[in-house]
């Protein structure tokens, strides 16, 4: 075509070429996303379900722990209306210490955040849309809180828990001061029934300090947990 001086139908081919070349490439990136696009889908679904199955498992405890709680501090209000009410308060807090009060707490000390760690150590949380990443960092926000909370109120608890067993023997566990023994009765016959009473009154009061910040939390953590579960299965 140069040869013969045919430049414009040369330059017109030349252009074709690029075009061609071009949509060649617009063509395989399209693919390349549109596959990239695929397995973000695919990724995402997975890790829907893993968030889904984590939620699920903390809305069923958080609910246990504030059922719980709750039936807990309506015996031990129970238990203060009997100490009131009684004609020998202090033989009264010793029968409810020794044989009905459960020493055990209810403690959340472990939320399922495996698959939002994993979210974030990846970069993969980006899959999602600004919204609910907005909600699961809130809520990861709301559960360190609560842990940092419990953490505190447990440590008091158990505290106090410790300085009452070692003046008096408690009723469950592995020791050798075991319920209806002779030496069971031996010890609690020759206790300071008002050192005991004080020492057990700082130990309800320390579950009382731990079970009010926990209703505090619990219900705010169950409400934001049902509301991401919400979402995500509306999503799926």
């Amino acid at each position: 075509l140069l040869s013969e001086n045919k430049f414009s139908k040369y330059l017109i081919y030349a252009i074709g070429e690029i075009v061609l070349v071009v949509i060649g490439i617009l063509i395989a990136l399209s693919i390349n996303n549109w596959n990239e696009d695929r397995k973000n889908q695919k990724l995402m679904m997975v890790y829907k379900k893993s968030l889904i199955d984590n939620l699920v498992q903390d809305s069923i405890d958080i609910r246990d722990n504030i059922d719980y709680i709750k039936s807990d501090r309506l015996e031990i209000k129970a238990f203060e209306e009997r100490v009131a009410d009684s004609q020998s308060p202090l033989d009264t807090i010793l029968k409810i210490a020794r044989f009905e009060y459960k020493f055990g707490i209810v403690n959340k000390y472990h939320y399922e955040k495996d698959t939002y760690e994993v979210l974030n150590s990846t970069g993969h949380i980006a899959l999602f849309d600004n919204e609910l990443i907005k909600k699961l960092k809130e809520l990861n926000s709301l559960q360190n809180r609560a842990l940092s909370d419990n953490s505190h109120t447990f440590e008091s608890y158990r505290n106090n828990g410790n300085n009452y067993a070692r003046k008096f023997p408690l009723s469950f566990g592995l020791n050798i001061i075991s319920d209806n023994t002779k030496i069971a009765s031996e010890v609690w016959n020759n206790v300071s029934k008002e050192e005991h009473a004080t020492t057990f009154n700082a130990l309800i009061i320390s579950k009382g300090d731990a079970y009010r910040l926990s209703l505090k939390n619990l219900p705010e953590l169950s409400n934001k947990t049902n509301e991401l579960l919400e979402i995500l299965r509306k999503q799926k």
